[in-house]
């Protein structure tokens, strides 16, 4: 017997891991969608999973998940779609980057590999199917959590975030 098809969203889908995991999914004709925040990569990602033999439905969603009005916009795109969410997977993450602090106050590392996985899995759970499932892409690398970092109130360089 053939599994249904599914829809699936992938956050950090443009490469490593995201890239990966969308070219996967796609060739059994799953339906993708595929969340990047940079336009371009997020274009050349799609193009290159949607040109896969036998790839389903590729959908792109842009949204940068430093910002939480961008995750709480991406979860009701998502949920404005037609039919059920099969699976979400958190993959999107940042390790190193060049200014440490969102618009917000809060540490970039936190809000995009903590708090913006944990707030769109809250706004989805109830667009998904009952048989739904969320797999969440970690690094031991986020270990331990200095809470002043989170509020912002610390600056810690990469290897210590």
């Amino acid at each position: 017997m053939v599994a249904p098809l599914k829809t699936i969203l992938i956050t950090g889908a443009t490469d490593g891991i995201g890239l990966k995991t969308a070219k996967v999914l796609a060739a059994p004709g799953h339906t993708v969608l595929m969340h990047g925040r940079n336009p371009a990569k997020l274009e050349r990602a799609v193009q290159d999973v949607a040109a896969l033999t036998g790839a389903g439905p590729i959908e792109p969603h842009l949204a940068d998940l430093a910002r939480i009005s961008e995750v709480e916009a991406l979860a009701e795109a998502v949920k404005a779609r037609p039919g059920a969410l099969d699976v979400l997977i958190n993959n999107a993450g940042v390790y190193k980057t060049p200014d440490p602090v969102t618009q917000d106050g809060l540490d970039v590392r936190f809000v995009v590999n903590t708090i913006a996985p944990y707030l769109l899995t809250q706004r989805l759970l109830p667009a998904m199917s009952p048989s739904g499932r969320v797999v969440n892409v970690t690094s031991a690398a986020q270990a331990p959590v200095n809470l002043e970092a989170l509020a912002g109130r610390v600056r810690l360089d990469d290897m210590a975030a």
